[in-house]
């Protein structure tokens, strides 16, 4: 068993975006091999001051009694819609599992404590389920239930540009288009991945006020997705793997651009 004198330690995985929950209320992501790791101590680390960290200690507090140190390291980059805080909220919960013997699936407890305390408009119940498990999974984020595990094409990787500049529309502007947005999850019911990730990337991008500029850059490179990951500002281009070269090069040319891969299912249930 660990010792939490030495620090027990679990880690959730980042993530792109197959659907954006908010104007649906369905939403998908599939985990990539971004990592973060929250280890929890006894005591001498200090509490990191985030509010999705705090909100989960709080919680872990008041069913506990007891206040724990926590660490957190992330290789996620936060803000950029790659689902770094359901990745550190996931690690976090079930480390505090681990320590204090609570119970409870940490996708849930994430979406729920995410949800009470505002840091999430919908919780992202389905961004926590890819950061816990690994693998694609379709849920429907009102009453935080998996729908399907998608079959993912593993044999792939993603382009990145972390380009850091926000939409100018705020994210519930999309539940005005959900009519639009229906259209992708249809498409992810049906086995259509790529063709739901293209076209929910493309309507965010266009509703929150996204250019497209980078989005057909990728399409002319070949991208067989592309689009905005979460509210962004990332975006993504999904190709067969060792096809993504020259766009790895347009890209670096622009900003900070990355390359991740799909990571599978971990096999849990």
């Amino acid at each position: 068993m660990e010792s939490i004198h030495e620090g027990i330690c679990s880690v959730g995985h980042g993530g792109i975006s197959i659907l954006n929950g908010i104007p649906t209320g369905y939403g998908a992501a599939v985990a990539v091999d971004l990592q973060a790791e929250s280890c929890v101590m006894e005591r001498g680390i200090e509490v990191q001051q985030s509010d999705l960290v705090n909100a989960v200690m709080e919680y872990f507090h008041k069913s506990t009694g007891k206040r724990y140190g926590v660490k957190i390291n992330s290789g996620i980059p936060a803000g950029m819609g790659l689902k770094s805080s359901s990745a550190v909220s996931v690690a976090l919960i079930e480390s505090l599992q681990k320590a204090t013997g609570l119970s409870g699936y940490p996708p849930l407890l994430s979406a729920l404590i995410s949800r009470e305390v505002g840091l999430s408009v919908t919780g992202a119940f389905d961004d926590a389920v890819a950061a816990y498990h690994g693998g694609s999974f379709l849920t429907n984020n009102t009453a935080m239930a998996i729908e399907q595990r998608i079959d993912f094409d593993w044999e792939t990787v993603f382009v990145l540009l972390l380009d850091g500049k926000r939409g100018i529309a705020g994210p519930e502007i999309l539940r005005k288009h959900s009519s639009e947005f229906m259209e992708a999850v249809r498409l992810a019911r049906s086995g259509d991945i790529t063709g739901a990730m293209n076209l929910n990337g493309r309507l965010v991008a266009e509703h929150l006020g996204y250019s497209m500029e980078p989005i057909r850059t990728a399409d002319r490179y070949g991208a067989i997705a592309s689009g905005i990951t979460g509210n962004g500002p990332a975006v993504f281009a999904l190709f067969r793997e060792g096809q993504e070269g020259p766009l790895v090069d347009c890209f670096s040319r622009r900003g900070k651009t990355m390359v991740v891969r799909p990571i599978m299912h971990d096999g849990s249930d």
